[in-house]
């Protein structure tokens, strides 16, 4: 068997020559999350990968499964050169390992401003690898605020230049928060306005919802109509009147996995992760907590047994 190339590293395409030098700006925003395989492993990932240049990451484990974000969305870009870019792939890689395999699922994006043009990266699940996706443009004006601009400082401008200059500052500054992806966090729907949904599970299972700077909290525990012997188990399965349902009361009964889905008003998707039920089994008073990213169309939070497309 011929052995395959490793993917290329962040900022670099197929066919393309990598930069060796630092960006002058780098953004990173998403989550990465799974199922984990050994917590000690995981958590030694993670703090590698929080050494790579890319900036701080943090982990939250809940139910078996769990998420992998930055802690900050723009971090100082200085060292963070190709050599560098190709051990942050590597300690990513390190963190997807540590994850039970076939269970990751990832938006992680990076964003790279250079001088002359920017690298925008998507990293994706291809088995049990990870590779960037990469497209590359022209550097514009939104690309950057003004700590990263050229051109001439502030103590050359003129009270009335400044003035001209403060609302497209302004406007750079606010499409450079988008792009990081804060002011849709910022903009995000308020957790009390967004309707809660259990699907197939019907009353046995509650949901609650919070919010905290942006990110939505799911908190999953047992409902009024959860089954707590065999035989209540057996008596709403064959009381079910639809297959849904009737799957719904076997992923309850066994503690299997169900999908947490951050939805549009028209149903689309906008985010979804994982949950296993399995604390809920042996423990009453046991939660499932899960973090989806705020969205400003964000209208409800839906239990699935099926993964969204």
């Amino acid at each position: 068997m011929t052995e395959q190339p490793p993917p290329p590293p962040p900022g670099s395409e197929p066919g393309s020559t990598p930069r060796s030098d630092a960006p002058d700006a780098l953004h990173i925003d998403g989550i990465l999350d799974g199922r984990v395989l050994d917590e000690a492993t995981l958590h030694r990932a993670v703090e590698q990968l929080s050494t790579a240049g890319a900036g701080a990451f943090r982990i939250d484990i809940s139910g078996g499964r769990f998420s992998v974000l930055p802690a900050a969305t723009q971090v100082a870009a200085g060292g963070f050169d190709a050599a560098a870019q190709t051990t942050f792939l590597d300690r990513l890689q390190d963190v997807a390992d540590a994850a039970q395999p076939g269970t990751v699922e990832t938006n992680l994006r990076c964003k790279l401003v250079y001088n002359d043009e920017v690298a925008e990266t998507l990293f994706v699940m291809r088995g049990h690898n990870l590779e960037p996706v990469t497209r590359r443009r022209p550097v514009t004006a939104q690309d950057r605020g003004p700590l990263t601009s050229t051109t001439t400082g502030v103590a050359g401008l003129s009270r009335k230049q400044m003035l001209w200059l403060a609302p497209l500052f302004l406007v750079a500054s606010l499409a450079l928060m988008w792009q990081a992806g804060w002011l849709e966090r910022a903009t995000a729907t308020p957790a009390a306005e967004v309707l809660t949904n259990t699907g197939p599970f019907g009353d046995m299972l509650a949901v609650d919802l919070t919010s905290s700077w942006g990110i939505y909290h799911v908190t999953l525990a047992r409902g009024e109509g959860y089954p707590t012997t065999p035989a209540a188990l057996d008596a709403r399965r064959a009381a079910s009147e639809t297959l849904a349902a009737r799957a719904a009361c076997d992923v309850v009964g066994k503690g299997d996995d169900l999908f947490v889905q951050l939805l549009q008003e028209d149903g689309t998707a906008l985010f979804q992760t994982r949950c296993e039920l399995r604390p809920l089994l042996t423990d009453t008073a046991a939660t499932i907590e899960t973090r989806v990213p705020g969205h400003s169309a964000a209208h409800r939070v839906n239990l699935s047994l099926t993964p969204a497309k």
